[in-house]
């Protein structure tokens, strides 16, 4: 085995996390940042050619996936040349596993399992097309599960960039299996290539087998172009008519019938998803909400009359996978006291930070009554304590000082976070 080496750029290598036929990957820390980091370093070969179509894909991952901030999608966070070898830094996922290794009916997801990663991937493919990106490689070895749960689209060498002059990758295709009918036809490409490539992913993490399979290339580009899918429930009995609906939507030949957006799809499988038998959680009796009221950080400085002042006139609620909890634009005068799970902050349709168990959303609109300024979206199941009542009213003069001293720690405290953000910039 050779050597590692010693560092490349500012960041200092700490493993072999892989080796492909484009590059290798390494593990290497960030001393600026003080984290882990994956290197993917491209391996450009002595062929002119090849060494030439690897470059150009390695600056137009670098420019594609680097314009895109979200949660579901691997950050790229720099690029640079080493020894005449292009390399990028990226987001380091540990012990991620990706959904290639979940498309044989040996080693398939449970199927809300697999709909909680579609909706995900849904949900990240309508945020880089508002940003004018195709991926153009939708499949599932290029969809990482980090050890939390959560999908990470990654690989976007072949992406195309809507919005720019520059020259791109745009010869090289992607794997024929998840092709659509338009790249199998060498038509112009919209955003709807990329749905069609999540619905053959879908259909394979469902079904445990691809919707067309061949031999050879020209009898599956053949398949593609011509042959409707095969129903989903033929292969997968289990699976509810309303995901079949859904997959089938997906990969619809006509762009007219197909799902016009990532969006769209993404609300039809949170649909799904509230329907697959998804055990309804409990209801928690009245002790039970206060010990875990007790064991949020938010209340730590409240006395025990206090908390159960708080949950008199507070509601339990609960949430679902992509649930809007407030919504940008509205007005109302709720706060939520998360006891469970976690949520997006999306501000014009981006997401500007995440908060857990025993943060609280919603002050700001429930102090000054004013139109809600950003959007609260749970991701996955999410336990809020929601209080309503305004201006504390109901609430004594020790517990209503109490929350204002969190308001303004929590305010300042996030303030000063977006101005170290800014700083970056």
């Amino acid at each position: 085995m050779p050597s590692l080496p010693e560092k490349i750029g500012k960041y200092k290598i700490l493993d072999l996390a892989g080796k492909g036929a484009m590059g290798t990957v390494y593990v290497a820390h960030d001393p600026f940042i003080d984290r882990k980091v994956a290197i993917k370093v491209c391996s450009t070969g002595k062929d002119e050619d090849t060494s030439k179509v690897a470059r150009q894909m390695f600056f137009n991952e670098a420019q594609a996936a680097g314009a895109l901030d979200h949660p579901n999608m691997l950050r790229v966070y720099d690029a640079g040349e080493e020894n005449d070898e292009p390399y990028i830094v990226m987001e380091y996922v540990e012990g991620a596993d990706n959904l290639g290794s979940h498309t044989d009916r040996q080693h398939l997801l449970p199927l809300e399992t697999a709909v909680k990663y579609i909706h995900q991937c849904a949900k990240a493919l309508d945020y880089a097309h508002r940003r004018k990106i195709l991926h153009r490689d939708i499949k599932p070895a290029n969809i990482m599960i980090t050890q939390d749960g959560n999908a990470k689209i990654g690989d976007f060498g072949i992406a195309q960039r809507l919005h720019t002059e520059k020259t791109q990758v745009m010869s090289t295709f992607g794997s024929p299996r998840y092709l659509s009918p338009e790249q199998a036809l060498d038509q112009p490409l919209t955003h709807q290539t990329d749905i069609y490539s999540l619905g053959v992913t879908a259909y394979e993490l469902i079904a445990g087998r691809p919707p067309f399979d061949a031999r050879g290339l020209a009898p599956l580009i053949a398949m593609i172009i011509k042959n409707e899918v095969p129903p989903l429930r033929e292969v997968c009995p289990e699976a509810p008519q309303a995901l079949e609906a859904v997959v089938a939507k997906a990969m619809e030949k006509s762009l007219e019938k197909r799902y016009q957006s990532g969006a769209e799809m993404a609300a039809d499988l949170a649909g799904v998803h509230e329907k697959l038998g998804h055990v309804e959680r409990p209801e928690l009796s009245e002790e039970e909400k206060f010990t875990a009221a007790r064991g949020l950080q938010f209340f730590n400085e409240f006395s025990d009359d206090e908390i159960e002042e708080v949950l008199a006139v507070a509601s339990w609620e609960r949430f679902g996978d992509g649930q809007a909890i407030i919504t940008e634009g509205e007005s109302d005068s709720a706060f939520y006291v998360l006891a469970g799970g976690d949520v997006d902050i999306v501000v014009a349709d981006r997401t500007v930070s995440t908060l857990g168990k025993g943060d609280c959303v919603g002050e700001l609109g429930y102090l000054s009554n004013a139109k809600r300024i950003a959007s609260v979206i749970a991701r996955g199941d999410v336990d809020a304590i929601c209080v309503e009542e305004m201006h504390m009213e109901w609430a004594s003069l020790p517990c209503q000082l109490r929350f204002n001293k969190i308001f303004q720690r929590t305010l300042i405290e996030r303030l000063s976070a977006t101005t170290q953000e800014l700083s970056k910039h």
